[in-house]
């Protein structure tokens, strides 16, 4: 069986949004600096951002989280610029 893939938002901190790819618990998304490989993270705690699971980009040093859906590690809802 394939993994199910599905597009979800990325919200950015300007108020503008974007589009993520999620797999599961893990995303990958152009950053908005437009760097040509995308970034990748994954699913930390739903109830709050911790710096492990933080994804910055290496060209331009924006940040983001990959918010679960309900449950800690949970399957992707959202990324978000912090």
């Amino acid at each position: 069986m394939s993994q199910k893939q599905k597009i979800v938002e990325v919200e950015l901190k300007n108020g503008k949004s974007s589009k993520a790819i999620a797999t599961g618990n893990n995303a990958a998304w152009i950053c908005i600096c437009k760097r040509k490989v995308p970034l990748m993270g994954r699913t930390g705690l739903s109830d709050r951002l911790v710096d492990g699971f933080r994804v910055d980009c290496p060209d331009c040093q924006s940040s983001y989280h990959v918010l679960p859906d309900g449950k800690d590690h949970g399957p992707v809802l959202k990324v978000i610029q912090v």
